[in-house]
Formats: structure tokens, sequence, C-alpha cells
């Protein structure tokens, strides 16, 4: 799965990371390659856009077993940004 945020702001891409980081994950730099649990994604921000593209985003064992999916990553990735903008 693919998808584009729109109007993330520098601060807002800065508090994504630090939410992140607070469950084991490192944003390095402004594009890069996430995976644990089962969540596996890459990453790219282009702060003169202030736009966050997610790549090939999967979710597998053990993620999917306690019910997460594709979807509800997005989702959880789109309240992180609101709440940091």
């Amino acid at each position: 799965m693919n998808k584009t945020f729109n109007s993330v702001s520098e601060k807002a891409f800065a508090g994504l990371g630090d939410k992140l980081k607070a469950q084991g994950l490192v944003l390095e730099g402004t594009a890069g390659y996430l995976s644990k649990n089962g969540i596996s994604l890459d990453y790219s921000y282009n702060l003169a856009d202030e736009t966050l593209i997610i790549t090939d985003l999967k979710v597998g064992f053990p993620a999917s077993l306690v019910g997460m999916n594709e979807d509800k990553v997005i989702g959880i990735l789109q309240k992180a940004i609101d709440d940091c903008q």
C-alpha cells in the first residue's frame, strides 16, 4: 500500500519522529525504511512540498495476529501527524 500525506510541516514530521522513537522506531533522516513487529514501509519526506510519502507498506506476522492491517497503520500515522501539526 502507498499513501501520500500532504501539508506535513517540518514540526509535524519531527513530532512524528518523536512518537515513532517512543515505539522503538527511528526515522533516519528524511527518507528510509522502517520495520518492526511485522510492519514495514519505506518513507520519503519532502520539506519544500511538505509531503510525506509512504510506499511498500506491508503488515504481516505478528502484527496481523492482533488485527493490524495497512488501513489501520495509515490511520495511526495520520492521527500522529495531525496531533503534531
